[in-house]
This record gives C-alpha cells, sequence and structure tokens, in this order.
C-alpha cells in the first residue's frame, strides 16, 4: 500500500496566536507594573488630638519669673519616648528667642528646672496624660509655640500658639515719669525745693486691675522711721490736678515728702519703686531714676552744682584740718601741731609723727576706706617720693606706739580681700554740707603694717592724699546700709549686683594737698 504524505497547516495559527496574546498580557502587566510602581507611598500620620494650656510662674512675691506649659492627650494613638520630641519656640517682641528641644521623660525631683514631665508609669505617652514644660527664660508676653514632632515618621503630629488663659495675667507699668507742681502741658523737670508729682500709666491686659492697689516707695527715705519711708498709694480718682478719673493715669503728689522744701538736689539719681497688684493677686514691680535740677531766681535751670563732686572727688579736706602728734602720746592728745612749717625736732621727736586728717564726704555715696590710703610726700630737693599709710585706732587713751594703734585691716596679698576700718558717710538731704567728718590717722610706711614712723629730714614736700576703698550704694547713708544688710556689710559682696540701687563699685581719688617745709 503506498502512503502519500501531504503538508497540513491548519496548526500554526493556533500556536501564532497564543504566542501574540502571551505577549500583548506580559506588555500589559509590565505598562501597568510601572505605573503602579510610580506612584507615590501615603505619607504616615499620626491621629492625636492634645490640649495645650500655658501659665505663669510666680516668685513668693506674685512677679513673673517663668511659664508652664501643659499638654493633655486627649485622644488617638500612644506617643513613645525616644522618637516624640516637644520644640519650644518663642518671640519676644520683634526678637526671636531660642528653641528650646525636650524629649518625653518621666517627672524626676533631681531635675533643678523641671523641662519635660510625664504623668503615669512608664515613658509612653497615653491617653489622659500630660506632659508638662516649664522654662524661667519666657514670660508669658512672649509670642511662645509648642509643637510636637514624631522624628520616626518625620511628621508633626500637633503644633499650638501658646497663650496664658484670661485671668491669669499681672499689670502692665506702661509709663512712668516724675513732673514739676506747676501746672502745664509738657513735662517739666523736677526742681529743688519746689515739690514735684509722679505719675504712672497702670494697664491690666485682663482688665482686672486693683486700682487701689497701686504704690510708690521714696527710697530716699529708705532705712528711716519717718512715714515718707513708707509706701506710698498712687490714685486714679480725679483727686489731683490736671488728672481726669480712670485715665489708667495713677498719681502720687501733694504729700510732705515732695511738697516744698523737698526734694533736695541729693535726690538726684536716687530711685522710685512702683508695684501694682489685680484682683487675681498678681503684682508687678518697676522702677525709675528721679532727676533732680536746680532753680535760679531768675528761672533758669542748669545741672545741680554738687555733681562737681562727680568730677573733683567726693571725699574733701581743709587747710586747717590737718595736724600730727607724737607717736609717744595718747591718740586723742591735745598736744598738736601744724605740719606746714615745722622743725625736725617737733616732727620726729616723741616717737615720730602721727599725722590727723579730717575730712567729709560731700558725694551721694558711702565711701569705704581700706589699707591703700596714704599721704604721698614729694620731697622738692632730691628725688625722693615715699607714702605714709593709714592705721587703724585701737585705743584712743593709749600711747599710739603703746597699744593706742594696730595695723589697719585687710592685705596686700589678695586685692580681693577687701576690709575696712572707716566709713565716709553721706549728707543725703544737704551734699553741699556733707556728711559728718572723719578724721583719719597716718604713720605706717607699709600698707597694712605697722612700721612705723617715717622719718624726715630737711626740705620742702608736696603733699597728696590718696583715698582708696569702695563707694557704696547712690544716695544710702551708711546706717541704711547697715539697716539693709546689717553690721557685717562688706560692699565688695554688691559689685556685681543686678539691681543698680544696691550695686557698689571701686573708688579711688586723689586729693593735691598742702606743701610743708621742714628745717
Amino acid at each position: 500500500m503506498k502512503v502519500i504524505l501531504r503538508e497540513d497547516r491548519s496548526g500554526v495559527s493556533e500556536v501564532i496566536g497564543t504566542i501574540l496574546i502571551l505577549s500583548m498580557t506580559v506588555v500589559m502587566f509590565s505598562v501597568i507594573i510601572i505605573w503602579v510602581s510610580g506612584i507615590p507611598a501615603p505619607v504616615a500620620t499620626s491621629a492625636v488630638e492634645i490640649q495645650g494650656t500655658l501659665e505663669p510662674v510666680y516668685d513668693v512675691a506674685l512677679r513673673e519669673i517663668g511659664v508652664r506649659i501643659l499638654l493633655v492627650h486627649r485622644g488617638g494613638e500612644a506617643l513613645l519616648p525616644v522618637p516624640t520630641v516637644l520644640y519650644v519656640s518663642a518671640q519676644r517682641g520683634v526678637t526671636p528667642l531660642s528653641t528650646d528641644t525636650v524629649t518625653l521623660h518621666r517627672y524626676n525631683d533631681r531635675l533643678a528646672s523641671p523641662s519635660g514631665l510625664l504623668d503615669g508609669t512608664d515613658s509612653i505617652w497615653d491617653i489622659g496624660e500630660r506632659f508638662a514644660y516649664q522654662s524661667y527664660a519666657l514670660r508669658s508676653s512672649d509670642r511662645i509655640t509648642a509643637t510636637v514632632v514624631d522624628l520616626e515618621k518625620s511628621i508633626v503630629v500637633w503644633q499650638g500658639v501658646m497663650s496664658a488663659v484670661p485671668g491669669i495675667r499681672p499689670p502692665v507699668f506702661a509709663d512712668k515719669w516724675a513732673d514739676d507742681v506747676r501746672s502745664t502741658d509738657a513735662i517739666d523737670p523736677v526742681q529743688e525745693n519746689l515739690g514735684f508729682f509722679l505719675h504712672a500709666q497702670v494697664i491690666d491686659p485682663d482688665g482686672d486691675l486693683n486700682r487701689n492697689s497701686v504704690w510708690a516707695t521714696l527710697t530716699m527715705w529708705y532705712g528711716t522711721t519717718d512715714p515718707c519711708a513708707q509706701p506710698q498709694k498712687m490714685r486714679d480718682d480725679g483727686a489731683y490736678p490736671d488728672r481726669a478719673a480712670g485715665d489708667d493715669i495713677f498719681t502720687l503728689g501733694a504729700i510732705a515728702c515732695m511738697s516744698p522744701p523737698f526734694p533736695v538736689l541729693a535726690w538726684d539719681g536716687s530711685i522710685i519703686l512702683l508695684n501694682a497688684t489685680d484682683l487675681a493677686g498678681h503684682q508687678t514691680t518697676t522702677r525709675m531714676v528721679l532727676k533732680v535740677v536746680q532753680q535760679f531766681s531768675g528761672g533758669g535751670i542748669q545741672t545741680i552744682p554738687s555733681q562737681l563732686w562727680q568730677y573733683i572727688g567726693f571725699v574733701q579736706i581743709r587747710a586747717g584740718e590737718m595736724w600730727f602728734t607724737h607717736m609717744g602720746d595718747p591718740v586723742n592728745t591735745a598736744n598738736k601741731f601744724q605740719p606746714y612749717r615745722v622743725t625736725r625736732g617737733d616732727l620726729n621727736g616723741g616717737g615720730g609723727p602721727l599725722f590727723h586728717l579730717q575730712m567729709e564726704n560731700h558725694g551721694n555715696r558711702t565711701i569705704f576706706v581700706d589699707g591703700w590710703t596714704l599721704i604721698s610726700f614729694s620731697a622738692a630737693g632730691r628725688s625722693s617720693v615715699f607714702g605714709t599709710y593709714i592705721v587703724k585706732v585701737v585705743d584712743p587713751a593709749r600711747p599710739a606706739n603703746g597699744g593706742g594703734l594696730a595695723a589697719y585691716p585687710g592685705t596686700a596679698v589678695n586685692p580681693t580681700n577687701f576690709q575696712y576700718a572707716y566709713v565716709f558717710d553721706v549728707n543725703p538731704l544737704n551734699q553741699e554740707i556733707g556728711g559728718a567728718p572723719v578724721v583719719l590717722r597716718m604713720t605706717a610706711k607699709t600698707a597694712f603694717r605697722t612700721d612705723w614712723p617715717q622719718n624726715f629730714i630737711a626740705d620742702s614736700y608736696f603733699l597728696n592724699i590718696l583715698i582708696s576703698g569702695m563707694a557704696g550704694p547712690a544716695n544710702m547713708t551708711y546706717q541704711q546700709i547697715v539697716n539693709r544688710w546689717g553690721t557685717n556689710y562688706n560692699p565688695y559682696d554688691h559689685l556685681s549686683d543686678a539691681d543698680p540701687s544696691t550695686r557698689t563699685q571701686w573708688y579711688a581719688q586723689v586729693i593735691p594737698f598742702i606743701g610743708m617745709t621742714v628745717y
């Protein structure tokens, strides 16, 4: 049987069709995969509800010293301690302040300044728990923004502007000034012996100012028993001339302390303290510096002549208020010698000379004298200059070289070890008259020692006096200083006081004095 073979093409189209369908399917799925991969992934979010409040922090005198921010977790996810961070930024006026960064952590009573305190038994911020932040660098008047960030998700969980709750902000002194008693539109300078009014504009952001709580304290009377040393109530009831009731301008005047013949020239530069309280008990304090000028009969005004003491020095001596005695006599002996023209026998006899200088303080600062105070002697006939240093009186009834004198307290090795034995007081009521006279004794060859006395030879000497020490607070008598700080007061401890009314300063003054002829 013969087999005949024939070509059969009936299955080719099926294979080709299958290949084409498969290729189309691959291409379509590739396009879809490429398109889907180009779609951005959804951003991670945290559904959290937080309530934030701000409260001022006050000291015992109800003065604002900082702020406390309280954030309460009201709902949503729990926040973990490591990635959750609180950023607190602030702006004071137009000046941005530094941003504080705080991580979640539980309450720790060992922290000096609690900042970032979490409720609960762990460090996870759950619903109902509080996260507290406290700062002593911020104030409720600042524009403060709190931001909670999840660093792991790189998202802002919550952000809010912190404002003080109404009713908790203290009063504000918008302005303060002193004016002469004359009723003029302009603010007149305070003139000596004419009296003055004190004005202060006080407002309260919460509208709850206690209008009977604005007071002023005149520190020029501070430390005395005079009624003027007590706080004086300022009034906004229309009782004073040119002032309408309820205009928020509080006034003090027409009292003995501020009426003629007060003020006096010595009040220039003194401090007036002011304070105000709202109905919630929040108190604000401030101060102002009083400026006093002198009035002349012709009506002209010039800066007070007493300011001349600021340039020539506070401590002064007259020519007839220096003498010397002998070291072998009692310190307070009546056997005195004038130094202007003297023999060597009178000067060097009797154990040597003890120089006495009676001086007064005409300035507005108490002067504390230290052991570098001296008389400098310059010999005219030779190139010789030497000093005779201050000593301390122990017993004025005993001989000066027999127990009546001692070395002046202090040390030449440590200049910060400031000590004093004599004080030049001020006269706050009359700077021209000055404080009570003080007699300084000088005889030591070296500061802080008892290596006395100097031996003088025949020559002509030029005398200069160096007053060395420290100046106390402006316009405070020594008694006022003691009443405030006690008898152990040391002006060195107040060199860096933040309060300018209590700050002290170093003092040194040279007084070109007399000539002395020894023959």
